[in-house]
């Protein structure tokens, strides 16, 4: 439960400073409307989780697995040209970004950019955290978190207090933060092959990977016609987006700590499960508490905030089971039907997003999923049984091959 608190805990701040910071801007420029940006820039947060996960996450599994040592550095190395690569894009066509999604350029444009930027430098950092983690220097990763996001929450709101123009503001604010990731590099940095085999992390977080393609399509059409449903949807989107997604986030330390035992042979099945829950339940709360405050701050509808908000509390609570199975099943049993399963579910979840016209179109595709992804407790009455709190494949002669 510890080491649960702690990852999630390092990810809860991780999320919940960069929701702070747009709230803080919002305050500071004195212009509501600014805090609209986070759900502007959403789509791409999905784009920084497929980075993570492949050349950060799937890395350091492969180095446990296969005892690659080489694997990390290597990863990182490609990870940080790529991830430079990807934003380069909307950064560029940053007009046509905004235009998409029907919102007017000149109200968001800076701030679509320096979000946007932001999400760059977070790849870069949590490249590194994610060697951490796997490292078990939790603590460690988490001081840094902490550095980093009240360092850069710090820069943001003195900057755009003290310097008028807020574009060099923000770039002051870029600047300082990106030369502490690279002091970290420095400090991990380990010699390394330059290969092509980073390729092969793939089938180690496959299904994280799908799914973080599959969402970000998601949320790039379904907040098309959420956005395009009108002002007061578009609000009480925000509101729940803001007091969900560093809940969500800090759940991804669920998948963290099963990924790192399942490597390390050392996953305790029923007590995490339990201590997944319990974790579940103070996330769940405190977004309730949250979406409350923002509704009223905001003064968004308190029936479409509801709304919005009992579909993310049900997704929440459906969330954990289905995780520990998937990955389990993935690592342990069959990385095709772990991946069939799921790209199933997300085919159906993207389809529903693209071509439901309604304002909850993302949420009622998501919710879907979550129901499909339910086979995988078909999967694990029929292929796994429970043992002394471990889960072993039932036709498993070797019980050290469990969790």
């Amino acid at each position: 439960m510890k080491r649960l608190f702690t990852i999630g805990s390092g990810y809860f701040v991780y999320s919940l400073v960069p929701i702070l910071s747009w709230i803080a801007l919002s305050m500071i420029l004195h212009n509501g409307k600014i805090v609209n940006a986070f759900s502007l820039i959403y789509p791409m947060q999905f784009i920084w989780v497929l980075l993570k996960s492949f050349f950060g996450t799937a890395a350091n599994i492969r180095k446990n697995k296969e005892n690659d040592k080489n694997s990390t550095w290597n990863s990182i190395f490609w990870g940080t040209i790529f991830s430079i690569v990807i934003f380069s894009l909307p950064l560029i066509f940053v007009d046509k970004y905004i235009a998409f999604f029907g919102q007017n350029i000149g109200d968001y444009k800076d701030f679509v950019i320096y979000g946007i930027a932001q999400l760059l430098v977070q790849v870069f950092f949590s490249l590194i955290t994610e060697k951490l983690y796997f490292e078990d220097k939790e603590k460690i990763a988490n001081i840094h978190l902490i550095i980093f996001n009240i360092l850069n929450f710090i820069l943001v709101c003195i900057s755009a207090i003290i310097i008028p123009d807020v574009m060099i503001a923000f770039i002051v604010t870029l600047s300082i933060l990106l030369c502490y990731v690279v002091g970290l590099y420095i400090w991990q940095f380990e010699k390394f092959r330059i290969s092509l085999s980073f390729v092969k992390n793939i089938k180690y977080n496959a299904v994280e990977m799908l799914s973080s393609i599959s969402m970000a399509i998601t949320y790039f059409f379904g907040f098309q016609t959420v956005f395009l449903a009108g002002d007061q949807y578009l609000a009480a989107l925000n509101v729940v987006a803001l007091a969900t997604d560093a809940q969500f986030d800090s759940m991804g330390a669920i998948s963290t700590v099963t990924k790192v035992d399942l490597s390390k042979q050392r996953y305790q099945f029923k007590r995490e499960l339990k201590n997944a829950y319990l974790f579940t339940t103070i996330l769940s709360i405190s977004s309730i508490l949250l979406a409350v405050l923002l509704g009223y701050l905001y003064k968004a509808s308190f029936i479409l905030v509801l709304i919005y908000l009992v579909f993310k509390i049900v997704e929440m609570f459906i969330t954990p089971y289905v995780s520990i199975l998937q990955t389990f099943t993935q690592l342990e049993y069959s990385v095709f039907l772990s991946s069939c399963i799921f790209f199933i579910a997300r085919v159906v979840n993207v389809l529903i997003s693209v071509f439901l016209v309604s304002a909850y179109c993302t949420d009622i595709a998501y919710l879907t999923e979550c129901v499909l992804l339910c086979s995988f407790i078909i999967v694990r009455i029929v292929k796994y049984k429970v043992k002394d709190g471990k889960l072993l494949l039932k036709k498993n002669k070797k019980e050290n091959s469990c969790i």
